[in-house]
């Protein structure tokens, strides 16, 4: 009697989650209950049978499976796809046919390898943006994100990986031959760039289907070369902070990381910039390359000890999330304690909050210029930390805020995305800047050079005359001079 409760229980509870999380309904247009066999008559000699038929489909490889098992909790309702910037572009049947099998959603990336096999699933599975809505909006609580990385690992670990990725993975593993790659990038670059901040003159060979924005160039001088010309010299210090840069920042955006330490100026905060610092790694995980995430991850964490400051601070969401979220599940004791990775993790912030939050800027440290200024937050700080206060507060402490309808929504970047499959992200970018248009809004403020770097360069490509920047860049340009 107690287990037939029990399944009343989870049926009522199902019919409530499902609908309101499917369409944002009461109850379904129909509902259908099984609540047991029906009668059974005899035949002609008296004698019954009954059949019961199982339907596995992979779901018993499915419950074996220490990290796939929580994907049996999904109720069906499809919240997923509804929320997929991917999926909102060109939905299940269009992707099927370009990628081999249809899906719905980030559920159906995973399910397709194990109800479909890999050969459906291995390019299906890397159309996921890592952007994380499913996640926030999954009723059952799936790691989706995840769970998809997991997936385009194993088919690579199965199959192969591809030359490509493992010629990647060894050049950002190796810290000292990454950084040296870039700094030659630099020279190599200029027959190309026309003397601009932009890649202007690549052959349309290379280009076509990425020219639906402007790409940056390589900055002239990496920020780790400046760090000592910028370094603020502070005593006594209120907070002991280690500065982590990620590569974009450090190599392309090196200014984002002079506004921040400009914005910083005055509160009492000695920063330090380790050297040893590389890649965060989250472009090595989402190419399925684990051995190389981990390798790295365990450089930034031996740069940077975190007994040594009160707060590791980053200017690209990104990184903080991965840092933050990641580290602590791709390590383990045997490559690196599990008490300083958990050190590390936990003193991770993101710049608006440090800002905001600890240091509590206001609106007195501001010459507010009277722009009108619109947010488009991270993926990666608004789902990826729950990050969403503190970048609006500060906003409204230097100008004007205008709210836009899709603040939330992808800008189509992804990282590795946006070179795999160009033309989805060219859609996802328009839409975002069109809804940013119909803001009316004079300036576009963002914290992740990955969204810099997608919308600033589809803004350039369009001639939209919004003025994209960094969140440290907003405060450093209206942040009042030191007396």
């Amino acid at each position: 009697m107690q287990e037939a409760g029990n399944i009343k229980e989870y049926k009522k509870e199902v019919n409530r989650v499902l609908p309101r999380n499917a369409t944002d309904q009461a109850i379904t247009s129909y509902v259908t209950w099984v609540s047991g066999p029906n009668e059974c008559k005899a035949d002609e000699t008296g004698s019954k049978q009954m059949h019961i038929v199982f339907l596995d489909n992979g779901r018993r490889k499915l419950a074996k499976d220490p990290v796939f098992s929580q994907v049996l909790r999904c109720v069906r309702c499809g919240a997923c796809a509804n929320v997929c910037p991917v999926y909102r572009m060109v939905g299940g049947h269009q992707m099927g046919h370009q990628m081999g099998h249809i899906y719905i959603g980030a559920i159906g990336l995973i399910m397709t390898y194990f109800s479909h096999g890999r050969d459906k699933a291995k390019n299906l599975v890397q159309n996921c943006i890592n952007c994380g809505a499913c996640k926030s909006v999954c009723a059952a609580d799936i790691d989706l994100p995840g769970l998809i990385k997991e997936v385009y690992a194993r088919i690579q670990d199965e199959t192969g990986h591809p030359l490509t990725s493992v010629m990647l993975s060894k050049v950002m593993a190796s810290r000292t031959f990454f950084h040296r790659f870039l700094r030659y990038a630099r020279f190599a670059q200029k027959p190309v760039t026309g003397a601009t901040g932009y890649i202007r003159h690549l052959p349309m060979m290379f280009a076509r289907e990425h020219d639906f924005k402007a790409i940056p160039a390589i900055a002239e001088t990496p920020f780790r070369d400046i760090w000592a010309s910028v370094n603020p010299r502070v005593a006594p210090p209120t907070y002991r902070v280690a500065l982590f840069s990620g590569c974009v920042q450090d190599f392309v955006y090196p200014e984002q990381l002079v506004a921040g330490i400009k914005a910083m100026a005055g509160h009492g905060v000695a920063v330090d910039f380790p050297m040893a610092q590389t890649c965060c790694g989250l472009p090595l995980q989402m190419m399925g390359e684990k051995s190389a995430a981990r390798e790295v991850a365990c450089q930034n964490i031996t740069a940077i000890d975190p007994d040594e400051y009160d707060y590791i601070i980053t200017l690209c969401a990104s990184c903080a999330s991965h840092l933050k979220n990641a580290y602590p599940k791709i390590l383990d004791e045997e490559l690196m304690p599990g008490t300083k990775v958990r050190g590390f993790s936990d003193k991770i912030i993101s710049f608006s909050s440090f800002m905001n939050d600890v240091i509590q800027v206001g609106a007195k440290d501001f010459n507010p210029s009277g722009d009108t200024v619109t947010y488009h937050a991270p993926c990666h700080l608004c789902r990826g930390l729950g990050v969403t206060d503190a970048p609006h507060e500060l906003i409204k402490k230097t100008g004007v805020f205008v709210p836009s309808v899709e603040e939330e929504t992808c800008c189509g970047f992804g990282g590795t995305y946006s070179g795999k499959f160009p033309q989805i992200s060219r859609e996802i970018l328009n839409r975002k800047l069109d809804d940013v248009r119909q803001t009316g809004a004079a300036l576009l403020v963002t914290e992740c050079p990955g969204c810099v770097m997608q919308l600033r360069g589809g803004a350039e490509k369009r001639g939209d005359s919004v003025r994209v920047l960094h969140m440290a860049e907003l405060l450093a340009e209206n942040r009042k001079p030191e007396d």
